[in-house]
């Protein structure tokens, strides 16, 4: 089998997440989503596979997670839910807009963080778990947009 280049896989999720939304289904965006993020940042294995754990530390990280230092007691996250991303992919296909350059939105609002165990229990208890607080919706607020908007409405430093 001819092991293909990391942006040539990339294209490829990019597709099936196309074909996904052209048929009404988005129960395996989080495979084709991670994928993605995976061979567009080159979090890749020697094989050409996706190489999921070589985001962990990698891009944003929480002061509490860096501190701790150990894998074990941290998780990696979207920083923006794959929920909310999920909604913004459906809500595209709404337009009937579903070209690959649409779908590429994941790449202003797919992230992912490294933080500590307590600090998801935060997020999950503040109801921020699978959702963006009301001021990254909100035009004018200082969130608007902003894709660490969780963390700072529970407080969570981010490096």
């Amino acid at each position: 089998m001819t092991k293909l280049p990391s942006d040539a896989n990339a294209q490829i999720e990019l597709e099936h997440i196309q074909i996904e939304l052209r048929n009404g289904r988005s129960q395996h965006f989080r495979h084709f989503v991670d994928q993605y993020y995976c061979y567009k940042h080159g979090h890749v294995k020697s094989t050409g596979a996706a190489h999921w754990e070589s985001i962990v530390w990698k891009g944003s990280v929480s002061r509490d997670a860096r501190r701790l230092g150990d894998r074990k007691l941290v998780v990696k996250e979207h920083v923006v839910p794959l929920k909310v991303v999920r909604e913004m992919l459906i809500d595209l296909s709404r337009t009937g807009k579903v070209t690959l350059e649409g779908i590429a939105l994941l790449d202003a609002n797919v992230r992912f963080a490294t933080i500590s165990k307590d600090e998801d229990r935060i997020l999950r208890s503040n109801g921020l778990a699978s959702k963006m607080p009301e001021g990254f919706y909100t035009l004018g607020h200082e969130w608007c947009g902003d894709l660490f908007a969780r963390y700072k409405f529970v407080g969570i430093a981010m490096e």
